[in-house]
């Protein structure tokens, strides 16, 4: 279906109304804080202006919406949604397409009998990874909340 075709779809144009409503409220949030990871300038090592913040983090967090869905990313942490683009920027990768390439690699693994055992370990690790993530970061908060 060609995009002139997609226009004419009733819903359509309000769908993407409502995405980019979601997608300026979701930058707009980010915005009112300053995380871990910072977005700067190559060159001087300097964090963005906030318009300059604003305007990268309009087109990562859209390839984020394209690479998990409008309904995940409404419903993903602002920090997270902010720290994972900036670590693709860090790292050059494709934000979007982490995300696409994380899913389509584990269907194509799990769906295909002589890889599911090692499609369903590796989602294992990568669990198991997030619950250390999590407790790294619940001894951090302790050890700031004592001192």
């Amino acid at each position: 279906m060609s995009e002139m075709d997609r226009a004419t779809v009733p819903g359509h144009v309000e769908l993407v109304r409502e995405i980019a409503k979601l997608l300026t409220s979701r930058v707009e949030a980010a915005m009112q804080h300053t995380f871990r990871l910072e977005l700067a300038d190559a060159a001087s090592g300097k964090p963005f202006a906030p318009e300059q913040r604003r305007e990268h983090l309009m087109i990562l967090f859209a390839e984020i919406i394209k690479g998990m869905g409008a309904d995940r990313f409404s419903e993903t942490p602002v920090e997270l949604l902010d720290q994972f683009a900036v670590m693709s920027v860090i790292k050059n990768h494709d934000t979007g397409g982490l995300l696409r390439s994380l899913v389509n690699s584990f269907l194509i693994a799990y769906s295909t009998p002589e890889t599911a055992d090692r499609a369903y370990l590796a989602l294992m690790q990568l669990e198991a990874l997030r619950v250390e993530v999590g407790e790294a970061r619940k001894a951090v908060s302790a050890n700031v909340l004592m001192h």
